[in-house]
């Protein structure tokens, strides 16, 4: 039996039945719902912050976007509906992905290995695929030096296998590279495709890195891996298509297997997704007139020996398929977004809790010297107001009281963030000179003497005591209330790691089952 017919043999007996993931898919289902029971208790309260300050606002806007990342999470999981119903629809079939940018020969090896399968007695049904329904297409796939394909298009080699042709993710056309990685998630394997005259072009590779990532496995196809020489044909020297060396398609397929790992590496992938790359020429297998001979020699006897070993990974992906629908759902669309909003929040806020921490470090002195500034001039009108009675107590609390009322302005504007309780009115010692050697008598019917200078410099430390007292233990709130809200976001980003953790245990667990 020839390695084609033995390849035909092959897929006809796959059995891509999936397993039982219901297990699998109810341990995500838990974890979807611990997480959002978790990034909800872990909210953050916003405690003794103004509601109109920047703090509180950054604190709000973290909660804002965690709760919309809650809300978008069914919405994302309706639009993946056209992959899986895709998926659903060739639930018994493996599907392999062609991929390639525009010129990588994508039909053409879907038309010839097509025109293989027929002539082995094997039904081959072409489809396209509009507005997420298939509809037949009569005949192969339209081939041209330009891109001819402008929509997902695919084709039924048998009952077990289908190649997706998708229109190049690398295309101007931006509805075509859309519709790609629409139906990217149905595959099951990966075919990248690239012409022999600019080989294992890798930064491809970045289009394929969803799939990748969801530990899909890959072969490296060189097509079009012919040369023209001169020959003699009837005395006349004419140019003919003839393959590559053995040599030089060896040369080419290490150096893309060598550039593929580095990439893979690069992006901390698995080399062992990686499978050793083949060259082919379709053009060379169609012009042979020994068939069997034409096929060896154009490379696709090796291209079918490696789809063959490629069907094996591609198989148990395919039997898992149903849970790794939701793995991918949950990794990509709910904890990556989730991840990254949370980051860019979280920074934002902790710029901002740098600011007032700052804020903070000055602010025992700033509302000290503010007070003092503000209450000292007022010195003269208390004591000439008091002195008559030479009443010390009325001074005290006067002076209290307008420090009080200085320091709460003061206050407003210096900790303007925070939501503090004003303290008590500190509780001035004033010198005991002010009631004895200050409001002196001078006789019967004279007002008292009241020495200003001696007066003021006793009285600028106590003002200056009583607003530290009073900076003091409002600063001391507004501390405790920044160290909480610090407190908060670190639990609430270690909760989401902890998630995280989490599904990666799910992961291994699914793909050690």
């Amino acid at each position: 039996m020839s390695v084609e017919s033995t390849f035909i043999k092959a897929v006809a007996e796959l059995n891509p039945a999936s397993q039982d993931m219901q297990p699998a898919i109810a341990r995500m289902e838990q974890w979807l719902a611990d997480l959002g029971q978790t990034t909800l208790a872990q909210s953050l309260s916003g405690t003794a912050l103004i509601e109109q300050g920047v703090l509180a606002q950054s604190a709000q806007q973290v909660n804002q976007q965690l709760q919309a990342q809650r809300e978008a999470w069914a919405a994302s999981w309706s639009a993946l509906a056209p992959a899986q119903e895709l998926a659903d629809r060739f639930r018994d079939r493996i599907m392999l992905l062609v991929f390639g940018s525009f010129n990588a020969g994508k039909s053409s090896l879907c038309n010839f290995l097509a025109d293989r399968f027929r002539r082995q007695g094997h039904s081959v049904d072409f489809f396209r695929l509009a507005d997420g329904q298939m509809q037949p297409m009569p005949e192969g796939f339209q081939e041209g030096a330009t891109e001819t394909t402008v929509a997902l298009q695919g084709v039924c080699l048998g009952e077990k296998l289908v190649l997706l042709d998708t229109p190049g993710l690398h295309s101007a056309n931006a509805h075509n590279a859309a519709l790609t990685q629409q139906f990217l998630e149905s595959t099951d394997a990966l075919l990248w495709l690239s012409s022999s005259s600019a080989p294992g072009q890798v930064q491809e590779l970045g289009d394929l890195l969803v799939e990748l990532r969801r530990n899909k496995p890959l072969l490296p196809v060189i097509t079009r891996s012919d040369r023209i020489e001169e020959d003699e044909i009837d005395d006349e020297i004419v140019k003919v298509l003839c393959n590559k060396t053995a040599d030089n398609r060896q040369l080419q397929e290490e150096d893309v297997m060598t550039r593929a790992a580095q990439a893979l590496n690069h992006w901390g992938l698995s080399s062992e997704l990686l499978k050793p790359a083949v060259s082919l020429s379709v053009h060379m297998a169609r012009s042979q007139q020994d068939e069997e001979q034409g096929l060896e020699q154009a490379g696709f006897e090796r291209l079918y020996l490696a789809v063959q070993n490629l069907l094996k990974p591609a198989l148990a992906y395919k039997q898992r398929k149903p849970a790794e629908l939701q793995l991918h759902h949950i990794e990509e669309a709910i904890l990556s977004p989730l991840t990254q909003t949370l980051e860019q929040a979280a920074a934002q806020l902790r710029q901002r809790i740098e600011e007032q921490t700052v804020v903070l470090q000055g602010a025992v002195q700033a509302l000290t010297e503010g007070t003092w500034r503000r209450v000292v001039p007022q010195l003269p009108e208390v004591l000439e107001k008091h002195a008559a009675q030479q009443d010390v107590a009325a001074v005290r609390t006067e002076l209290g009281q307008n420090i009080g009322k200085a320091f709460a302005e003061l206050s407003q504007t210096v900790l303007a963030n925070f939501q503090l309780t004003q303290p008590d009115l500190p509780t001035l010692n004033l010198p005991a000179h002010i009631g004895y050697e200050v409001f002196q008598e001078q006789g019967e019917g004279q007002a008292p003497l009241i020495d200003y200078n001696r007066l003021y410099m006793s009285l600028n430390d106590v003002v200056m005591n009583g607003a530290q007292e009073l900076a003091e233990q409002v600063v001391e709130q507004a501390e405790q209330s920044l160290e909480q809200l610090k407190q908060e976001l670190i639990e609430l980003e270690n909760a989401v790691a902890d998630q995280a953790r989490a599904l990666e245990a799910i992961k291994h667990q699914l793909h050690a089952e």
